[in-house]
């Protein structure tokens, strides 16, 4: 069956001595790998298509009840040039692209995903501030998305409300049920975030868009604990998201 769908380009392999496989995430089938035979002779059209982060119009050879499928042909209809010109925005962008390869399942469509990966990746390219609350507001959504996001006004043990005064007390969050904890119920072992993250929390988990998170300005150590709160939160409930490859790298840069 031949199929047409745009799709994010994931991450690439090299296969053999010419050829690639790509990992894309589909607007119509969701995560599908793809073998691109000849991609990298120097002959080949789709060579320049096969980049991660690319957003392309893929004609694929779809074979039911495989895991490898054959492409076809490839057209880039997004490159987001500018995301290669800055090292943070090319590790948020780089990062979201690992979280939705390790979170997704072969085939299985979430065009919600698709068009959250696709709008991150044209603020990060467009920002002309830190993309690093883009990538904090990705992750909430992700979280909103597969069905597990933190729990910021309630207990999660009780039920008892969270106060919202800016001025509360630290209150400590639990991966285990995902979300903050009570004074009573907050009894330790879990990790303690302060009221400055618990706000910014809940903002990302609801402004409108991914722009206007972008406009937060978050002091370093705030920025710090929010993302980590985020990837643990991730991690509790993805295991493959513990040490990213592409923050590893990025780390080994610094």
């Amino acid at each position: 069956m031949i199929v047409k769908t745009d799709a994010i380009v994931l991450a690439t392999m090299k296969y053999g001595d010419t050829s690639k496989i790509a990992r894309l995430y589909t607007k119509e089938f969701g995560k599908i790998s793809v073998i691109a035979k000849g991609v990298r002779s120097p002959k080949s059209r789709l060579g320049a298509c096969l980049e991660p982060s690319y957003h392309v119009a893929a004609v694929i050879y779809k074979k039911e009840n495989r895991e490898l499928h054959l492409l076809s042909q490839c057209d880039v209809l997004e490159t987001f040039r500018h995301v290669a010109e800055n090292m943070d925005k090319l590790k948020t962008a780089m990062v979201a692209l690992e979280l939705v390869n390790v979170v997704s399942h072969d085939e299985e469509r979430n065009e919600e995903l698709f068009m959250t990966l696709l709008s991150h990746l044209r603020l990060v390219d467009a920002a002309t501030k830190s993309p690093l609350p883009a990538l904090y507001y990705f992750e909430m959504k992700l979280s909103s998305i597969l069905g597990f996001r933190p729990e910021l006004s309630v207990c999660t043990q009780c039920g008892e409300t969270i106060p919202e005064e800016a001025a509360a007390a630290q209150r400590e969050y639990g991966f285990g049920k995902s979300g903050v904890l009570c004074d009573v119920c907050g009894t330790g072992g879990k990790m303690t975030i302060s009221p400055a993250t618990l706000s910014v929390l809940r903002m990302l988990r609801t402004v409108s868009s991914a722009e206007a998170a972008l406009n937060l300005q978050l002091a370093q150590p705030v920025a710090d604990q929010v993302g980590k709160v985020l990837r643990l939160h991730l991690q509790s409930h993805v295991g493959g998201c513990r040490g990213l490859r592409s923050e590893e790298v990025f780390a080994a840069m610094t």
